[in-house]
């Protein structure tokens, strides 16, 4: 890969940092000690000034141009020191190209000049009148960034009225929901802000470099872009005129990397690597490239095998493996084409887009890539999985003064168009005529797919005295399924790297080998071997490790500990079929740290409770198992990204700040809440990313968490009544099968969608959020009856009876015009027994009474919803 790349990359990425280290500094300083043993003096900022800032009315503007050479220059000892080096790239220092661009010379510091000004949406009419004007404000260190979510509209006029903001600091599950009171209320307190969160970003630098992956420029790249997301995410890129502070340092700073990586790569391929030539905003010099596979939800709930054995770690690989597959298929062009990561502008759900050139010769690499993945999934899935590819090309004046949602609709519309094409049947139709060969006639085929050969390296451990044949790449997903929950960390290499221990026996597109290491894999780094370094773990403190690549792509999956060795905990899982065998099965897993088993998740909705039995008072549990299924997505997400902003404020940085906020809901907090929230600790996460959720859970549990994760998104978009949740929960046995799973859930999802949105789905029963909430309220009133004694199992029953009759009165009601039977008229005396019944039973307490008569006001408000309430608690003590 061409060296300049990466040095225009990386030097186009830190271009602002400089604004990091200047809100950190305390101007009265002759010697700034930004974090102890590194000092910044004004010596170097008055020797540097004409160098790298420009001027407007006699002063000196843009003061953060040299904070960022400084940085460079004071903090070279844990950058890779290729960075320094003579002859790394072409022929611009690094120091200069990372540091003028307010004041550019040279094509390569012209390159990340336009790229930062693209990057923030000014056209070249602007930024040449105004771009070098803009003078520094009083309170600037006092500004914190803008929650973006709050200014969406359906109808794209967002308010400038914005009261909420985050707070500064590293990102955690804690801190990523914004306040209308996080501002600090003077410079010093500000001030110490950055400082401390300066000091905290260079000693994860430190650690970095520590790694021994400095020098192999493209890894450490990945670390370095980990490790300013966890720390700039919060930063505002711009804190002085009448911009709102919305985006932040890392989305502006990394989209600026993708725009000057593909802008050298474009003028260098064309023989256009000149000033002019890279000053003009005209030509079509880009390309968006949107990546999407196609048949996921099949692919991840494939059934027809013989056994259902380990479902919960299949589930959880293949799920995974999706993820994987959408990395690394992205990785594999950027590769191919010749770009860094930060050219990959959104990847979530299966989906990503990359800004590439628009050269002759990327085209034709598409074109490559696409086939070879594509024949690769049609080896190995038959045709169940497909990608598909979509681009158009782009001018930088598509990407400023109000041009950008044309330009996302142009690619909204190749994108359906690529859809009507998902597998072209002249490339890979007909007989697979060699499927039979891969056969051997003593294993026959895998038992979890039902499709392809079993192996003799295939072998997944069911059980400890229990162990079948499989295919490669179940036994793929098995391996990756079980390692998740007892791993924090993936390597990614090159398929035929010499790795000992266990790693996949189907390498990813035949390119890519994963394993889960030990160690810092050196060597392989050192070579070039090793392509990905991932911490894939939820830490319950909710700091992440900053020395690699922090991923956010494992969800959380509930495993067995030493708690569940407890007397109690075994009550529980051997509850109605004590075996000793069973027993031991569950002593195995807790040792071998493995996933609950989706019978054993179903067992935590039981509830404990005191039984007699001869007269001896006892534990037992009461209830049903069951697991609940709960798939949840954003309404109307894509429109809200292309129209909710007025035409001239959307931005390519607005778009991918939108798109990493989101993802980050769902795929950091979502996880780290049922990892510490100690009544969620046993639902497990089939996939949670982008704007969508799937969960899968003990029955209860899992209604209670759909209303608590709605509050908690509603509190992170700020309350925005444009931005809504649609959730499904079905209820099942554990034994049901994974693709009935699915498409059940999908089922009460559609059912939220088609009456209105913003709505779950209950027992079929499709209500608006205000009104489950009150439905919950509901059934906490009609279990403190259970406990006290007012109501019994009987009445329960009962009421649930009267709740039907007054179903077919609303029924009755509704065709009264075509005539009724008489018959039909029974059910119109429900509000009578009603009535009867609670009188009768509660004659002697009139107040309790005229308490539960609330039920018949329940009824006719909700209706049919009232069962929500009534059916858990009839549930919960079955």
């Amino acid at each position: 890969m061409d060296e300049t790349v990466f040095k225009i990359a990386i030097a186009a990425f830190l271009h602002d940092i400089g604004k990091f280290a200047e809100r950190a500094s305390v101007k009265e300083s002759d010697s700034e000690e930004l974090v102890p043993g590194f000092h910044i003096g004004m010596e170097f900022l008055n020797n540097n000034r004409d160098l790298y800032q420009p001027h407007f009315k006699g002063n000196y503007t843009h003061l953060h141009a040299v904070y960022t050479a400084a940085f460079i220059d004071h903090f070279e000892k844990i950058l890779p020191s290729k960075f320094n080096r003579t002859g790394w790239g072409l022929d611009d220092s690094f120091i200069n190209l990372a540091a003028k661009h307010h004041l550019p010379e040279t094509p390569l510091q012209w390159i990340v000049a336009v790229a930062d000004r693209v990057s923030s949406g000014f056209d070249r009419k602007s930024f040449e009148q105004t771009y070098n004007t803009r003078a520094d404000v009083k309170d600037y260190k006092k500004v914190r960034l803008a929650s973006i979510f709050e200014q969406l509209a359906r109808n794209g006029t967002s308010t400038k009225d914005t009261r909420y903001r985050y707070p500064l600091g590293m990102i955690s599950p804690a801190n990523i929901f914004p306040g209308e009171s996080v501002t600090p209320q003077n410079r010093e307190v500000a001030e110490k802000e950055y400082r401390d969160l300066l000091f905290e970003f260079v000693d994860g630098l430190e650690k970095i470099i520590k790694t021994g992956h400095g020098e192999n420029v493209p890894l450490w790249f990945d670390h370095f872009d980990s490790l300013f997301m966890l720390y700039a995410s919060h930063i505002p890129a711009a804190t002085v005129g009448q911009d709102i502070p919305d985006v932040s340092l890392y989305d502006h700073s990394r989209m600026t990397s993708a725009i000057a990586s593909a802008l050298y790569l474009y003028h260098k391929e064309t023989g256009t690597l000149s000033v002019d030539n890279i000053k003009s905003y005209e030509p079509s010099k880009l390309m968006l490239i949107n990546g999407e596979f196609y048949g996921i939800q099949n692919f991840i709930f494939t059934e027809g095998g013989s056994t259902g054995k380990a479902s919960a770690k299949l589930l959880r690989g293949r799920s995974f493996y999706v993820s994987l597959l959408s990395e690394l298929a992205a990785d594999m062009i950027c590769r191919r084409v010749g770009l860094p990561s930060t050219s990959i502008i959104l990847n979530a759900a299966g989906k990503f887009t990359i800004l590439a050139p628009n050269t002759e010769s990327i085209r034709n690499t598409l074109e490559k890539v696409e086939d070879d993945v594509n024949r690769w999934l049609i080896s190995n899935f038959y045709g169940e999985a497909s990608i598909g590819l979509a681009s158009v090309e782009a001018s930088c004046n598509d990407f400023v003064s109000g041009s950008f949602p044309s330009l996302l609709e142009r690619l909204s519309r190749e994108i359906e168009r690529r859809k009507f094409k998902k597998v072209s049947l002249e490339k890979y139709g007909g007989v697979v005529t060699d499927y039979l060969d891969g056969f051997d006639n003593r294993l026959g085929i895998c038992p979890f797919c039902n499709r392809r050969p079993a192996t003799d390296e295939g072998t997944v451990e069911i059980s400890r005295d229990d162990r079948i044949y499989a295919c490669r790449i179940c036994t793929d997903h098995v391996f990756i399924g079980t390692h998740l929950v007892k791993q924090d960390r993936i390597a990614i290499t090159v398929a035929d790297a010499d790795i000992t221990g266990k790693k996949l026996l189907e390498p990813l597109f035949g390119q890519y080998q994963l394993f889960f290491p030990s160690g810092k894999l050196l060597e392989l780094a050192r070579h070039g071997r090793l392509l990905k370094y991932w911490d894939i773990s939820v830490p319950e403190s909710g700091v992440f490790k900053k020395d690699f690549t922090t991923k956010f792509i494992n969800g959380y999956v509930p495993k067995y500990d030493k708690g569940d060795e407890s007397d109690e905990m075994i009550d529980r899982y051997l509850h109605g079929e004590k075996t000793e065998r069973k027993q031991e099965e569950i002593l195995y897993a807790v040792k071998k740290d493995l996933p609950k088993t989706f019978h054993h998740i179903a067992k935590m909705a039981l509830n404990r409770v005191q039984a007699s039995e001869n007269g001896s008072r006892h534990q037992s549990f009461e209830g049903i198992e069951a697991i609940g299924v709960f798939k949840a997505d954003v309404d109307h997400l894509g429109q809200l990204f292309a129209t909710g902003l007025p035409a001239e404020r959307l931005t390519l940085s607005r778009l991918a700040t939108m798109s990493r906020l989101m993802n980050q809901f769902f795929a950091m907090y979502v996880p780290h809440l049922l990892k510490t929230e100690e009544k969620f600790k046993d639902i497990y996460t089939v996939f949670a990313g982008g704007d969508d959720l799937f969960l899968i859970g003990p029955w209860n549990r899992t209604v209670e968490f759909a209303g608590i994760i709605y509050e908690r998104f509603r509190e992170y978009v700020c309350y925005n009544p444009d931005i809504t949740l649609s959730a499904g929960l079905h209820v099942c046995k554990p034994n049901t099968p994974v693709l009935h799973l699915a498409k059940a859930s999908e089922e009460v999802l559609d059912k939220s969608k088609s009456v209105g949105r913003d709505r779950i789905t209950v027992f079929g029963e499709a209500v608006t959020w205000k009104d489950f909430t009150e439905l919950e309220e509901i059934r906490d009133t009609i279990e403190r009856w259970k406990a006290g004694g007012v109501v019994n199992n009987a009445m329960l029953y009962r009421l649930n009876r009267l709740l039907y009759m007054a179903e077919c009165e609303r029924k009755l009601v509704s065709r009264l015009i075509y005539g009724v039977s008489l018959d039909d008229l029974e059910c119109l005396k429900w509000q009578a027994m009603l009535k009867y019944t609670i009188v009768r039973n509660m004659k002697n307490n009139e107040k309790l009474m005229e308490e539960v008569l609330n039920v018949g006001q329940w009824i006719h408000r909700h209706g049919g919803a009232f069962k929500i309430p009534l059916w858990q608690v009839i549930y919960n003590h079955r």
